[in-house]
């Protein structure tokens, strides 16, 4: 019996093996690359962070077009109305009147100040998209490797279902066996360990893959089955 039941073991283990190997050499075919360049662009359009650096990027410009606009601030033109003033004796007391244009001009602050200004808002906006396009870079690198272990996890788990289906084949017809008395309890016992075990591989898989999908959703902000 033992020797039956080992030859039964060996090929249910054969059986497996076959069917991993052959489940490895597909372990690609879930991965898409355009797929994953969707994924992408929706995280760069839709995660929060990124919208900041936009933000960011029209303060900076904002504060150019201010930079540039104040260039004339310094050149101050005042127009004063000088009426006719009498005194008690009725004699014009003013020796000027009209209207006069006066002109404050601050060479400092035009040749020195107003330069560094409109310098340091073209800083801003090129340090500002620096970090916009460093952050981009970091974004798909780790919707890139979200996904890939989005995918291991699928994968995974397509293998260890194939295994329950297996094993719950095996466990029906080793149970046929010991109620025939063909098998020893020990025997049966081992195989219904092992469904026990697989199963509760299947479930620790089942997590594996929704916490990687809940984690490449965190980067999309939307489901990946509004994905298309």
């Amino acid at each position: 019996m033992k020797r039956a039941f080992s030859g039964i073991m060996f090929l249910y283990l054969l059986t497996s093996i076959s069917t991993s190997l052959k489940a490895q050499d597909n372990i690609l075919g879930d991965f898409s690359y355009l797929y994953m360049e969707k994924l992408i662009a929706v995280a760069k359009e839709n995660y929060p962070k990124n919208k900041v650096f936009e933000s960011r990027i029209n303060v900076a410009n904002n504060n150019l077009s201010i930079a540039k606009a104040s260039w004339f601030d310094p050149l101050s033109f005042n127009y004063v109305n000088r009426t006719n003033i009498y005194n008690i004796d009725g004699v014009n007391s003013s020796i000027l009147s009209g209207y006069f244009l006066n002109v404050n001009f601050s060479p400092a602050s035009i040749l020195v100040k107003k330069p560094f200004q409109v310098k340091n808002a073209r800083s801003e906006i090129v340090a500002a998209t620096a970090e916009r396009d460093e952050y981009a870079l970091q974004l798909e690198t780790e919707v890139k490797t979200r996904y890939t272990i989005y995918v291991q996890n699928l994968q995974t788990l397509k293998l260890v279902s194939q295994r329950v289906v297996d094993a719950e084949s095996t466990f029906t017809n080793m149970k046929a066996k010991y109620e025939r008395s063909e098998i020893s309890f020990r025997e049966f016992n081992d195989v219904s360990t092992y469904l026990t075990s697989v199963k509760e591989s299947k479930v620790a898989a089942e997590a594996n893959l929704l916490t990687s999908k809940f984690q490449l959703e965190e980067l999309l902000t939307v489901k990946l089955e509004d994905i298309k």
